[in-house]
């Protein structure tokens, strides 16, 4: 019983650390006229690697990042428009305009 009980707490310590490390990157992106833009989303990690798969922005021109590490990202939308930005723990939102 006591073994059940210390890999229950395991198991839930190591889930909770999980979530509560996990962050959402979420925001807008507008075209240089500040209308909404519909395009693809690439996040590369500091060194340049893709991080999972890109995303497309609605028609609202948001877009979201699931589940990936707090960590600094470069965020990369068609050419000549590329951002570093800082992801914390939780919820982060960014915004961009395009050029």
């Amino acid at each position: 019983m006591k073994k059940v009980f210390i890999a229950l707490a395991v198991i839930l310590g190591i889930a909770g650390f999980s979530v509560l490390h996990a962050a959402d990157l979420h925001g807008i992106v507008t075209d240089k006229d500040g209308k909404p833009a519909v395009v693809k989303i690439v996040l590369k990690d500091a060194k340049g690697i893709q991080v999972g798969e890109p995303v497309s922005t609605a028609k609202d021109g948001s877009y979201a990042f699931k589940d990936i590490k707090p960590g600094t990202y470069i965020v990369a939308i068609k050419e000549k428009n590329e951002w570093k930005i800082f992801v914390g723990p939780g919820e982060t939102r960014r915004d961009f305009s395009l050029k």
